[in-house]
């Protein structure tokens, strides 16, 4: 027991980080997800065809629904998944790392406690260990995969490959990393391999109904929201480096490019030195790293999804690797990954424009101007989700039926402004450069006799404009 003091110690820590500022607003995915969440258990199963995402997360989530409702509380489920990663890349470290000391002068430190170290540490494993979302639980998952897969634990690989598959579909490229590993130095088990594959994928079949109706959804995003696909995707030339660089450094931004550029460059030098520097099952971490980003590049081209958080397993991988850099140069690799991890905390503990949209704290202003003559606006279809769990009795006139806003569309649907009891109208702007790219719900509003008085900024929500009818 006693040799697991310093582990017990770095899970201190980094639930300690996990909890700063877990009080957040939540953003427009948690709050969908809370609610959605809250429905059935039926529901959650065969009633998501516009969401596109797995069950298990949900069904957990709804679940923990039960037991309270606060973003504090509703967010300890990911802290605790992302909290248990740092025990689960302890335990792979172990197992990676051939020579598990790294000697500074006379101190010496035990490899899988620096993993462990800097996981915790790791802004942007923070950052998602803090959503009420599914990535911190795929993370988890992906560290414990690739354990099982190294220690040829072929039982718990099939039921944690089941479990990653009904996590996040993006899981899809670690259990090919884990395919082309074996293909390329471990022919030897790729029949035991194809043989849980084979049982994950046929317990995966109750679900396949229900993949082919959100695929089916998502093919039809373009038609539905023009414009929405480029924001949920970034070019395949930008993706390795962003990736690399956000799985290191968070989500992290500058409003300098004198700053963030330089900045980049130097993450990702210490990023690209520790592949140069590392040398303990290098093609087993190489593979787990590479092939994961490589193919979601690949499906991005059919349906785009490149993102960093897609593949958020990974960053473990990058993690030994930065150990093994340590080892090699500890002085120097090791204040540059505390440098980088300090940067990114701090830069995300104390600056709300990095934090998550102020959906809770716009609505609470708009709640307490609420009146009959009071009406809110927004440019979409319907309401957005945080209306329905922070403000469901505040009335929202979704003033865009369908996209981008047409002119006529939008004076029918404001028509009864002008001659009801209506004197002053909140409008979002939010997702309005999709929506509404040539602002026909301003003019509208102008054209019925109303003007901009006044306009209010929340962080991530954007801003809000007051427009008072003219006397």
């Amino acid at each position: 027991m006693a040799k697991k003091i310093p582990l017990i110690f770095i899970l201190i820590l980094g639930l300690g980080l996990r909890l700063i500022n877990l009080n957040q607003s939540f953003w427009l995915d948690e709050a969908s997800q809370a609610q959605m969440s809250s429905r059935t258990v039926e529901w959650i199963w065969s009633g998501r065809q516009n969401d596109f995402h797995p069950p298990l997360f949900y069904l957990l989530a709804h679940f923990w629904l039960q037991l309270g409702k606060s973003e504090f509380f509703l967010r300890l489920l990911p802290v605790f998944f992302g909290t248990a990663n740092i025990w689960a890349i302890y335990a792979l470290s172990k197992k990676l790392l051939t020579t598990d000391k790294i000697k500074i002068k006379s101190l010496v430190i035990d490899a899988g406690y620096l993993s462990a170290f800097l996981l915790a540490i790791n802004p942007f494993a923070i950052y998602y260990s803090q959503e009420f979302r599914t990535y911190s639980l795929l993370g988890l998952l992906g560290t414990l995969a690739v354990y099982y897969l190294f220690t040829n634990k072929w039982r718990w690989l099939t039921l944690i490959n089941l479990l990653l598959i009904y996590t996040h579909y993006s899981s899809a490229f670690l259990i090919i990393a884990q395919f082309t590993y074996l293909i390329f130095y471990k022919r030897q088990n790729l029949r035991p391999f194809g043989y849980s594959l084979l049982i994950s994928l046929l317990l995966y079949a109750p679900w396949l109904p229900q993949l082919w109706g959100q695929i089916q959804a998502g093919t039809n995003i373009d038609n539905y929201l023009p414009g929405w696909r480029s924001l949920l995707s970034v070019s395949a030339f930008k993706i390795v480096p962003l990736t690399f660089f956000k799985l290191t450094a968070g989500r992290i931004t500058f409003l300098s490019k004198y700053i963030y550029y330089p900045y980049a460059a130097f993450v990702l030098a210490c990023v690209f030195a520790s592949f140069k520097l590392a040398k303990q099952n290098r093609d087993f971490i190489f593979n787990w790293i590479l092939v994961p980003v490589l193919s979601m590049i690949v499906f991005s081209v059919v349906f785009p999804q490149n993102q960093p958080f897609r593949v958020i397993y990974i960053i473990p991988g990058l993690v030994i690797l930065s150990v093994q850099a340590c080892q090699r140069f500890p002085k120097l690799f090791l204040t540059f990954m505390i440098y980088i991890a300090l940067v990114g905390n701090v830069s995300y503990f104390t600056r709300p424009r990095l934090q998550r949209e102020q959906w809770r704290q716009s609505l609470e202003y708009l709640s307490a101007k609420s009146s009959a003559s009071v009406q809110t606006v927004v440019k979409f279809s319907g309401k957005f989700s945080p209306f329905d769990w922070y403000a469901p009795q505040l009335p929202v006139l979704a003033a865009v039926p369908t996209f981008p806003a047409q002119a006529g569309q939008v004076a029918s649907v404001m028509s009864d402004l002008s001659n009801s009891q209506i004197t002053s109208v909140y409008l979002f702007d939010y997702l309005g450069e999709l929506t509404d790219p040539r602002r026909q719900v301003d003019q509208t509003l102008v054209d019925q006799g109303f003007s901009k008085d006044k306009t209010i900024n929340f962080e991530g929500v954007g801003l809000i404009h007051l427009f008072n009818k003219n006397p």
